[in-house]
């Protein structure tokens, strides 16, 4: 199994040394929160930086998240604001193939993937189908896979399970369009996870790792040890990914990288000790 961290653990710290940090820990790549620390305006030159100091880490860019700027709507029936986000999208795919990254995750939870109150969601859910087909095209090109997150229902309001995510795929219908799953919505949403990872997790391209209370695996109570045994009898070998955070009223991240190197020790030790052993 290879496990890789979210930049966005460490908030605003210099990217380099949050990528330099990751693979101090045992990290085996790490996975770019776009909307922070390389967006779609990013520039070429910067782009071939961070990509530098990722290989001269010794580690992978596993792929993107935190994608969305506010700038898009993604779950809506309006043409316009359709080609919009199909635009931005490509943009996405762009960047992560600047980093040879494999996935950008579509998640995001408030107004960009939810729908307003009284919208049609069969319409909206076609139009949103057809922008995500059409980003996928772009990506094939692109060596890039989509993968569709499902995120608990106090975030969105569109695509909380896995099998919704799954199905959603089925619409979209392409290739290089798969999903996405968090073991911290997971404990929300799923009634037994490990049955979901087994009867879903043929579609997964990437998972997330947090505990239930959101900090590092190993501090909550989440059943770590039932989900590993599910993604080795499905033969997952994608990337799971640390998306840890503080959760503090004002803010994601922890008060200083020495929190966050703690909780990511904490983690990554702790899914060894579960992920080799099943």
């Amino acid at each position: 199994m290879k496990f890789s961290m979210c930049t966005a653990v460490y908030g605003m710290n210099d990217l380099n040394d949050t990528i330099n940090r990751a693979a101090r820990l045992g990290f085996d790549g790490v996975e770019i929160t776009t909307a922070f620390h390389l967006p779609v305006e990013s520039t070429p030159e910067r782009r071939r930086e961070v990509k530098g100091w990722i290989q001269q880490a010794g580690i992978e860019c596993s792929g993107l998240h935190y994608i969305f700027d506010g700038s898009v709507k993604l779950a809506t029936a309006d043409r316009a604001l359709n080609d919009k986000c199909a635009e931005y999208l490509c943009k996405v795919v762009d960047v992560a193939s600047d980093l040879e990254a494999k996935t950008v995750i579509v998640g995001s939870g408030g107004t960009t993937r939810s729908f307003e109150q009284g919208a049609d969601r069969t319409e909206g859910a076609k139009c949103m189908a057809d922008v995500i087909h059409r980003v996928g095209e772009y990506a094939a090109k692109k060596g890039v896979y989509l993968a569709m997150e499902a995120i608990n229902r106090y975030e969105t309001n569109f695509l909380n399970t896995m099998q919704e995510a799954t199905e959603f795929a089925s619409m979209v219908d392409h290739p290089n369009v798969r999903t996405m799953a968090d073991t911290y919505h997971m404990n929300i949403e799923e009634v037994v996870p490990a049955d979901a990872v087994r009867k879903y997790g043929h579609a997964l391209a990437n998972l997330h790792l947090a505990d239930s209370n959101r900090h590092a695996p190993g501090t909550g109570h989440f059943d770590f040890q039932a989900v590993a045994k599910a993604l080795k009898e499905i033969g997952f070998q994608e990337y799971c990914s640390f998306e840890v955070f503080g959760l503090y009223p004002w803010k994601l991240w922890f008060d200083t990288v020495e929190e966050a190197d703690r909780q990511m020790k904490i983690g990554i030790d702790y899914v060894h000790s579960v992920f080799d052993q099943v």
